[in-house]
């Protein structure tokens, strides 16, 4: 999610629920940003049912070729480990 004041991605929320971490699950959204430099790519998801996650703004990590076929303002289904705190993109696929 997005905080109203800053504009930045929040992180997840606290009390996710440590089962999840290390499930693989899909999701869809628009990419935001992308920083090959960091390793990170933010994007604007769907709601994930599967890790009982709200749609939201979020920075995720992933490997430099899925960062390197990341643009902004693409829309984009992607495959995602759980981690503590977040996730790893490990798969895009344009739409």
């Amino acid at each position: 999610m997005t905080t109203a004041s800053s504009g930045q991605p929040e992180a997840m929320p606290e009390g996710d629920p440590a089962s999840n971490i290390g499930k693989m699950v899909k999701g869809t959204g628009i990419v935001t940003a992308v920083d090959a430099k960091a390793g990170t790519m933010t994007l604007e998801h769907d709601p994930i049912p599967a890790a009982g996650w709200p749609a939201m703004t979020m920075a995720f990590k992933a490997p430099a070729a899925v960062i390197a076929a990341a643009k902004p303002g693409e829309k984009v289904a992607f495959d995602m480990r759980i981690e503590d705190k977040g996730g790893t993109i490990t798969g895009l696929e344009k739409q």
